[in-house]
């Protein structure tokens, strides 16, 4: 038996088999329902490109609109007491931000939004053992700090070097994760070393479109990825980088995938509509 060409007829049925999956499982975006079928499938293609899927695929397949936001106003004064009590500080003031120092201790405060707490050198007596605890201590602060935290939940944790470590929590609408208001924290023994918060108010969700469900957003987009391994999939809502100067108050639905390959762990995000991969302001 001529071995070769058995192979290549065999390796050449594998991708018509596999191509044949994936646009059936395409064309059936006009479909309301999403199928174990198409589920099974899914699993079973991205596994013969690779992909290990190590937790359940979405079937949400409802209409989404976009979230509709508004500026949250921050008051630097009371910020500032916050983080620096009553020790003297410097104070610079912009048109868009405030910043303050404060020995080792450093202030960035925007107008709206958003302000960054970083210390170089902190000498904190907090336990801050696990994420629970984390949580709480922010639940505090920014109680005393005048800044609304009671939907946000943990999202992330993640180990750095110097034995530090990062968790990331985020807001939630409805069961939706709100990607782009977060807070970010990077805790060391002795304390605080980094902290960002960033919120806009959530108004409203517009009238809502037909999605394209996760198997579908993972079929069309998760090709080259041999060796990955999918670890998490929601959906929820961020907003788009798209420039610098661009101020932008609605933030689009997306599908967030979380894969790892080795001890790299990143996130992807993909609109609802169309699949189409994204940027967002997560971090």
């Amino acid at each position: 038996m001529d071995w070769a060409r058995a192979k290549s007829i065999l390796i050449f049925i594998f991708v018509l088999l596999n191509l044949f999956l994936s646009i059936m499982m395409i064309s059936s975006f006009n479909s309301d329902n999403v199928s174990d079928e198409a589920i099974k499938n899914t699993y079973k293609v991205l596994e013969d490109r690779g992909i290990i899927v190590k937790c359940d695929i979405p079937v949400y397949n409802k209409q989404i609109g976009t979230l509709i936001s508004s500026n949250t106003l921050l008051d630097k004064d009371l910020i500032i007491k916050g983080f620096f009590g009553d020790e003297k500080y410097t104070e610079r003031n912009s048109n868009e931000s405030t910043v303050a120092d404060c020995g080792n201790r450093k202030l960035l405060i925007s107008k709206v939004n958003t302000f960054v707490y970083s210390n170089s050198n902190p000498q904190e007596t907090i336990d801050f053992a696990d994420s629970k605890r984390v949580q709480n201590y922010l639940v505090n602060l920014f109680k005393r700090l005048n800044v609304p935290f009671e939907n946000f939940y943990f999202d992330s944790m993640e180990d750095l070097p110097d034995s530090k470590r990062r968790y990331v929590f985020r807001e939630k609408k409805d069961g939706f994760w709100l990607y782009s208001n977060y807070v970010d924290i990077i805790i060391a023994k002795d304390g605080i070393t980094y902290l960002k918060y960033n919120n806009k108010n959530v108004d409203e969700i517009t009238k809502g479109q037909k999605i394209m469900p996760a198997y579908q957003i993972l079929i069309k987009n998760l090709i080259n990825n041999s060796g990955m391994v999918i670890k998490e999939i929601n959906i929820g809502f961020g907003e788009q980088n798209i420039g610098k100067d661009t101020k932008v108050l609605d933030d689009l639905p997306v599908w967030r995938v979380i894969l790892q390959k080795d001890e790299k762990i990143e996130e992807r995000y993909f609109k609802v509509y169309n699949g189409e991969e994204v940027k967002l302001n997560v971090k």
